[in-house]
């Protein structure tokens, strides 16, 4: 059941005085960056992403881990630093009676990240986040990596490479439902060249056996392959698609008779002035703890940038879900980003979505028919 969003002014005035302090330091800071080498951080699709002149600061969540200044502490620490502030509107309307769910939600969010590298095969990484709705400063990842040659070991609390998750909006697209973080996690990579990056791990998730109170170790796979200088593709497999932080079985404690697995995939092409990308993610099985109409989740999302103007970027996104419990059948919708320095950009986004079935309701049952959201997101690395 979806509820109205509250507004609160005196967040967003101190998240507006957050950015605007950030802003105005901006571009003191961006004279005062160092080129730091970052090791261990080559995968095809992100140098594709990293090699468009688009407006945005990041499209991904491993370019999200890259936009800060490093600013380098000592010979082996560097530090760097994203902000963010995001308003958002929705408007939901029942397709009967007048019942509907309006509100606005207000957020920010500053990530500090801290990159320790002691020997050439070697790197520590933490990023901590602090974030308004929680009021509080997490660990989102606290990782220990290790390479040799074309192979890199990746131990600790980290998002599992199991989709990509491409956004050139504010709202994250319908295949996020399958984004998995986990505390204690291996990924094992093998990349022996541009043009292929193999990873496996294991992991042990929150999901269990309804028979078993204990934890068991899950496992996964993703591969990415480089065409040439305009085409990417990956496939991923994830082993238990419960784990994922959406929770598909929190109604059930996380408890299932049987695992389901999960399938991603993703196409990217990347042109002079156009950037397309088409993802999907599914779950292989059916839920026997859920309903029919939404024991299979699956959804995809397809969007089109156009990075020709010099001064800001615009996108197109159509995605659509089935069996996807709170979100729409179809979602259409556009957003423009606007670059503020080097180190900032600006997303405002329009996005229409179309229900059906049952899936997402008000209080009173009403089955919501459409959604209307208008989102704005500044960004700023420090």
């Amino acid at each position: 059941m979806l509820l109205p969003l509250p507004f609160r002014s005196d967040r967003l005035l101190v998240q507006g005085a957050l950015c605007a302090s950030l802003v105005s330091a901006f571009p003191a800071q961006a004279r005062a960056e160092a080129s730091v080498d970052e090791p261990l951080t080559d995968r095809p699709v992100e140098e594709a992403l990293g090699d468009a002149p688009t407006q945005r600061l990041y499209r991904t969540r491993e370019e999200q881990r890259e936009v800060g200044l490093k600013r380098q502490i000592t010979p082996w620490l560097t530090a760097s630093g994203l902000a963010e502030v995001e308003v958002l509107y929705q408007d939901f309307d029942a397709k009967e009676g007048t019942s509907d769910d309006t509100g606005r939600d207000d957020s920010a969010t500053v990530q500090l990240g801290l990159v320790a590298t002691p020997w050439d095969f070697s790197k520590a990484e933490l990023i901590l986040e602090y974030d308004t709705d929680d009021d509080k400063v997490k660990t989102d990842e606290a990782v220990l990596a290790f390479e040799t040659g074309p192979w890199e070991l990746a131990l600790g609390k980290q998002y599992l490479p199991f989709g990509v998750y491409f956004s050139n909006f504010v709202s994250g697209p319908l295949v996020e439902f399958g984004e998995t973080q986990v505390s204690e996690g291996a990924v094992l990579a093998y990349g022996p060249g541009d043009d292929f990056d193999l990873s496996l791990f294991t992991y042990r998730g929150r999901a269990r056996s309804a028979d078993n109170n204990a934890g068991r170790w899950d496992w996964g796979l993703a591969t990415e392959f480089w065409f040439n200088q305009a085409w990417s593709a990956g496939l991923s497999y994830l082993s238990d698609l419960a784990d994922a932080d959406s929770r598909p079985l929190e109604d059930d404690n996380d408890r299932y008779e049987r695992r389901v697995s999960g399938l991603s995939g993703y196409i990217l092409w990347a042109g002079e002035q156009f950037e397309l990308t088409l993802e999907g993610l599914a779950a292989t099985g059916s839920f026997r703890e859920l309903d029919n109409d939404r024991d299979r989740p699956r959804a995809w999302n397809a969007e089109l940038v156009y990075v020709g103007y010099s001064s800001f970027d615009i996108g197109l996104r159509f995605e659509g879900s089935r069996e996807l419990e709170d979100e729409p059948l179809y979602q259409v919708g556009a957003a423009a980003t606007w670059r503020l320095g080097r180190r900032a950009s600006l997303t405002v986004e329009y996005l229409h979505g179309e229900f059906s079935g049952e899936l997402a309701s008000t209080d009173d049952e009403q089955p919501y028919d459409h959604v209307d959201r208008l989102g704005a997101m500044l960004s700023v690395a420090f």
